[in-house]
C-alpha cells in the first residue's frame, strides 16, 4: 500500500516517495531483484504524475538501490556483488571494495584475547597455554550486512592488537604495517552451506538460507601458520570469477604425460 503523502508539507512529494521506497528496500520487504510496477502504474497508485515517480526512481538509481534494465523494467539491486578470483590477493574483500569505490562499514561484534579451542590450537600450531586474538566483524554495504568474518591470530605476533579500532582500520594492513607480520601464502577453500540461526540473524537472512562459507589459513615466509579466518557471505552477492588460459592447460597436460 502506498503511504499517506503530506501534500501540504515542506518535503517535496518525490522525496517522500523516495523515502518510502528506500524503506521498502532496506527492510527487505522489496527483496533483491524485486521488479517495480511500471511508472504509470506507480503514478496512478500514488495519484501523482509520472515525472514525480521518475524523480524518486532516479534518486534510488543514483544510490545504487535500483537498476533500470532497458526493455524489462526497474529492479531492486541493493546488494553489491562481491567478486573473488581463485588466486585473489591476501588483503581481503575490503581492498576490492575500496578499489571499486564502494562504501562499506564494519561493525565489530567480538574482540578478545582467549585460549583457543583444540581445533584452532592445531591449525595455528600453538601450545595449550598460548593465546589468540579472536574477533568477529560484520561488513555492511548500503547498511545491509553482506559478510560475517571470524579471525583467529596467534597473539604472540600481535600483542596489543585488542586496543585497535577495527571499525576504521583494516586488519591485514594493520598486521603487516604495525606488527610487521609478513604473510607469504594462504590456503583458501569455499563451500555452500545453509545458514544456522546465528549466521542468518547477523546477515538478516532467512534461517537455512544458502550462504557461501570461506576458510583461509595464512602462513609466513617460513611456512609458520599465523592466522585462521572463517567467513560467511550472503549467497546472493558472492561469486567466483576465473580467467582460463588454454596455454596453461596445454602446459599442465605436457607435464602430466612427460
Amino acid at each position: 500500500m502506498p503511504p499517506n503523502l503530506n501534500r501540504q508539507g515542506p518535503t517535496p512529494i518525490f522525496e517522500q516517495i523516495t523515502h518510502w521506497m528506500r524503506q521498502k528496500i532496506h527492510t527487505s520487504e522489496w527483496a533483491n531483484d524485486h521488479k517495480l510496477m511500471s511508472e504509470s502504474d506507480l503514478a496512478s497508485a500514488f495519484n501523482v504524475s509520472r515525472g514525480t515517480i521518475r524523480k524518486a526512481i532516479e534518486n534510488l538509481i543514483t544510490e545504487k538501490l535500483l537498476v533500470r534494465i532497458h526493455g524489462k523494467g526497474t529492479y531492486v539491486r541493493n546488494k553489491v556483488l562481491l567478486e573473488q578470483q581463485p588466486n585473489w590477493r591476501l588483503a581481503g574483500f575490503s581492498q576490492d571494495l575500496i578499489s571499486r569505490g564502494i562504501s562499506y562499514s564494519t561493525e565489530v561484534l567480538t574482540k578478545e584475547i582467549v585460549t583457543p579451542k583444540n581445533e584452532i590450537q592445531d591449525l595455528l600450531n600453538l601450545q595449550p597455554t598460548e593465546k589468540i586474538f579472536h574477533m568477529y566483524r560484520l561488513r555492511k554495504i548500503n547498511d545491509q550486512p553482506v559478510l560475517l568474518i571470524e579471525n583467529h591470530i596467534a597473539y604472540e605476533h600481535c600483542a596489543g592488537i585488542e586496543t585497535i579500532d577495527f571499525t576504521e582500520n583494516q586488519l591485514y594492513v594493520t598486521l603487516e604495517e604495525q606488527f610487521k607480520i609478513q604473510f607469504n601464502w594462504a590456503r583458501r577453500s569455499y563451500k555452500s552451506i545453509n545458514a544456522d540461526k546465528a549466521i542468518a540473524k547477523h546477515l538478516k537472512l532467512k534461517s537455512e538460507a544458502a550462504v557461501m562459507f570461506l576458510e583461509e589459513h595464512y602462513h609466513s615466509i617460513d611456512n609458520k601458520p599465523l592466522e585462521y579466518t572463517r567467513a560467511w557471505f550472503d549467497g546472493q552477492v558472492f561469486y567466483i570469477k576465473a580467467i582460463i588460459k588454454r596455454a596453461d592447460e596445454k602446459s599442465d597436460l605436457t607435464n602430466i604425460f612427460h
